[in-house]
């Protein structure tokens, strides 16, 4: 791709990325510090808020949060206890394993969970104004199955 005089190399465009994924980071962790909520904390309840939405008899263990949002087994407890302290989640006994417990999103958890993504919508709206989202869109997905491809992600 040439860009003006310029041709764009694979190390621009990673260049690039990164910096797009840092400034993104910092943004919604910013963002997200006036909700009292972490990063982490989000993606967990919008996990819980998806399944609750889409399949409400599918339990939501601890392990099954962990593989979804791809955050480690321990600091996904952690983080639901912390989730727990706030009362956005409470838990529950699994009917299909006695042994494990399923995390529940709680009315006050998903009034915020919809309050944070009602207010980031215009964030997003800003932020892609002026892009064609079809192609970064196709471009992107393309990305994501190289990176699957060649196993770039380790553990999966």
């Amino acid at each position: 791709m040439v860009v003006g005089k310029k041709k764009i190399s694979e190390e621009d465009v990673s260049c690039i990325m990164w910096e797009i994924t840092k400034r993104l980071s910092r943004s919604r962790q910013r963002f997200l510090e006036s909700f009292g909520l972490t990063t982490s904390q989000m993606e967990i309840l919008g996990v819980l808020y998806h399944n609750m939405e889409t399949d409400p008899e599918h339990e939501m263990t601890q392990i099954i949060i962990s593989k979804l949002t791809y955050i480690d087994p321990m600091t996904t407890s952690t983080i639901i206890k912390n989730l727990e302290k706030k009362e956005l989640v409470y838990r529950t006994k699994s009917v299909l394993d006695s042994r494990a417990l399923c995390v529940n999103l709680s009315e006050s958890g998903k009034s915020l969970f919809l309050r944070v993504i009602d207010e980031v919508s215009g964030f997003k709206r800003s932020m892609f104004c002026g892009i064609d989202k079809e192609l970064l869109f196709a471009q992107l997905g393309i990305l994501l199955e190289n990176i699957k491809k060649n196993n770039f992600i380790k553990g999966e």
